[in-house]
């Protein structure tokens, strides 16, 4: 399983969405997730690959794809 397919696994599971909506192009707006469903999302995304994510790192993800590229140079 890929950094993408795992993140959406994690994501759908926090969000309680079907994986199948979420897309690299999708935005949190898409997925009707707010900051506090996002901020879940990272936390367990810290837990799930071993990571640290900055609150400046977060800020610059927009798409699901910037938040993969960033596990995927950081894991």
């Amino acid at each position: 399983m890929d950094t993408f397919d795992k993140l959406r696994t994690l994501i759908a599971e926090v969000l309680g969405i079907a994986p199948e909506i979420i897309l690299p192009e999708s935005t949190p707006k898409d997925l009707d997730a707010d900051s506090i469903d996002m901020l879940d999302v990272v936390g367990e995304a810290e837990q799930t690959f071993q990571v640290e994510i900055t609150d400046e790192a977060l800020e610059e993800f927009e798409t699901i794809a910037d938040f993969v590229a960033y596990l995927d140079a950081h894991i």
